[in-house]
């Protein structure tokens, strides 16, 4: 690929890229860890005229040199979207990475001229020499394209070569990557020297080439007005970030600890009679219990056994759980606002035998622990003991259910988050951002607010966990086995 850094690095890092080959022999002794789960298939989640909004605030200098379209930048942009959805490729990172290796379609010492329409730098090797024009063609392998549509179809087909294993078996493909690397990148931070874990040299030599790029998509959406969330990388920010570690949790027992939260064991490979939904921890971090839909408990590290509902025929399952404020003793609450108490856990109302619009999603204990609010897929809030009704989403129309709540530090206020990942602050709640409008991760499953309530983390049905406010990025799962259904914290 051509080498095209000088401008934007300057914006991002003091960085050099240096490009490989499409064909390089060389592979990374080693593999890097990926830092976020950007996939190379996927829709575009920016239009062609915010494409072209975003270019013009940072091209600088640089004319864009497209002669075939008159050098409009939107035309452009929607010529790589139409083609990435014709191969389920994201166009709109393939446009980003396009003026990182054109030098914002300038050109500019680059050994392809711009009536190439070569907008990946394919064929350019390191040391072939430079073409001033394609007017009388090229040498094979030749790097003129014919045409900006042309272009934009050949980059397409190679990214998805890269991505998509079943590549292998399609028939009329115009380019594909080396037989070695055929789907062994699905991510876009693969694509730079030791990050793909395949340990092969995927798209640039220097390593976090792709990070690059998906710095820049991320702030191409936050200047276009959407969630920078939709890419699960969060740039360095000033201030203090809060957590030191964090448990995710999944359908199947799985549990994945991150920063300092130790793993204390889980239920992967052994027998479930029912789902895992819930899970809390001590407030210590030293053990955690895992709820299962039939109200089976499972205790790990120093949580202790209450009781449970596993084995008692219940008139609907169990939809989530909160432990007391001294962690010796647990509420569990049904999908028709039954409470079941354990240990020192007091019964202080419930909803059981009355009737519901929706079924209760789950419940939140009051800071002093003498009361809790139970919140159904409606939005509707029920209060109990001291828990203060501080408003609620009931009665109002929704795009997706209500699937998560979390009250502030002081319990003066709540958050609740729907399925699509809006999040709704109420009391003395602040919102410090969502996922709404992110189509790439399925939807949301959690949030897990901070010690300051100045921040809050999301979880994704992908398993990707967001950072928001002062919460610490601490990482998320390349992969998960079952839905991600909690997500528990350490001091």
């Amino acid at each position: 690929m051509t080498c095209r850094a000088s401008r934007l690095i300057a914006t991002f890092a003091a960085t050099v890229v240096a490009c490989a080959s499409l064909f390089a022999t060389s592979a990374p002794t080693a593999s890097a860890a990926p830092t976020t789960q950007t996939p190379v298939m996927g829709p575009s989640l920016l239009t062609a005229g915010e494409l072209a909004n975003w270019y013009d605030r940072h091209h600088g200098s640089n004319a864009p040199r497209i002669p075939a379209l008159g050098n409009n930048v939107a035309f452009l942009a929607q010529i790589f979207i139409n083609a990435g959805n014709a191969e389920g490729v994201r166009g709109d990172i393939a446009f980003v990475q396009s003026m990182l290796e054109t030098g914002w379609l300038s050109f500019s010492g680059s050994q392809i001229p711009a009536n190439a329409y070569n907008y990946a730098g394919i064929y350019a090797f390191n040391g072939r020499s430079s073409l001033s024009t394609c007017s009388h063609g090229d040498s094979e392998p030749s790097r003129c394209m014919g045409s900006p549509a042309h272009g934009a179809k050949v980059q397409m087909q190679l990214l998805r070569s890269y991505a998509d294993p079943s590549t292998s078996s399609l028939s009329g493909r115009l380019i594909s990557a080396p037989s070695d690397r055929v789907g062994a990148a699905p991510l876009w931070e693969y694509f730079g020297g030791h990050n793909c874990p395949c340990g092969k040299l995927i798209w640039a030599s220097a390593d976090d080439y792709g990070l690059i790029l998906i710095r820049m998509y991320s702030e191409a959406l936050a200047e276009s007005g959407k969630a920078g969330a939709c890419v699960p990388y969060a740039p360095p920010s000033g201030g203090t970030k809060w957590g030191r570690g964090y448990w995710e949790v999944t359908t199947d027992g799985a549990v994945h600890s991150f920063g300092a939260a130790k793993f204390l064991g889980d239920r992967r490979g052994q027998p479930l009679a029912a789902p895992i939904i819930g899970a809390e921890s001590l407030s210590d971090g030293r053990g955690y219990w895992l709820l299962g839909r039939d109200g089976g408990i499972f205790t790990y590290g120093r949580a202790h056994f209450y009781g449970s509902t596993g084995g008692m025929r219940l008139d609907k399952p169990v939809n989530g759980m909160e432990r007391t404020r001294t962690n010796l003793g647990y509420w569990l609450v049904a999908d028709d606002g039954g409470i079941f108490t354990f240990g020192r856990a007091k019964f202080r109302g419930s909803m059981g035998g009355k009737t519901l619009w929706q079924p209760v999603m789950g419940m939140e204990r009051t800071r002093s622990g003498h009361g809790y609010w139970l919140f159904a897929s409606d939005g509707g809030i029920f209060s109990f003991g001291d828990a203060k009704f501080y408003g609620s989403l009931g009665g109002r129309r929704l795009s997706s259910p209500v699937v998560a709540m979390q009250r502030t530090v002081s319990g003066h206020g709540y958050w609740m988050m729907t399925q699509g990942g809006r999040v709704f602050p109420f009391g003395d709640a602040k919102t410090y951002g969502d996922i709404a409008g992110c189509t790439n991760y399925g939807g949301a499953s959690r949030m897990l607010v901070t010690g300051t309530s100045k921040g809050y983390w999301i979880e994704t049905l992908t398993g990707a966990i967001i950072p928001f406010g002062d919460a610490n990025p601490l990482g998320f799962p390349t992969s998960v086995s079952g839905f991600p259904v909690a997500l528990m914290r350490t001091r």
